[in-house]
């Protein structure tokens, strides 16, 4: 009888140490998959960020280069067939070797129906993709602007 006591005793504590480290394997996917969702909430919210700061940027300027000049930090800006590049750390901070973690790409093109509507598009590439994690499309009128 203690025999058949002892036995049950080992296989019921063998049985909850099977279910602990399930439970532990189980939640260290559920923790693993939660870091990997905040990293990318983090990246997708700097991308909002700094598209949203260029966009500002595009609405009170009257060109490319002007806007360029507001989003320059220190040398990060580059223009070139009306397209400009910006780069930034992972943390948002300007990058002026051009090997950021983030680029923002701004175009500036004006309607062909109406010279005073100017749009662009604001992507926030990673740096290791070639899809854009945000994408952003504005446009104004310009004021000055003659037909």
């Amino acid at each position: 009888m203690k025999r058949h006591q002892l036995t049950s005793f080992y296989l019921e504590a063998l049985l909850l140490v099977v279910i602990f480290v399930a439970m532990i394997l189980v939640l260290t996917g559920v923790f693993g998959a939660a870091r990997v969702e905040s990293t990318q909430a983090r990246h997708l919210t700097q991308a909002v960020t700094l598209a949203s700061n260029a966009a500002e940027a595009v609405s009170s300027s009257k060109d490319l280069s002007q806007t360029a000049e507001l989003l320059d930090e220190g040398g990060n800006v580059r223009t070139s067939d009306g397209r400009l590049e910006a780069y930034y750390q992972a943390d948002c901070s300007p990058c002026t070797d051009g090997r950021g973690d983030l680029v923002l790409t701004v175009s500036w093109e004006p309607s062909p129906e109406d010279p005073s509507l100017v749009t662009s598009r604001i992507e926030v590439f990673s740096s290791n993709e070639n899809k854009p994690v945000y994408t952003l499309e504005t446009a104004r009128w310009l004021k000055e602007a003659t037909p």
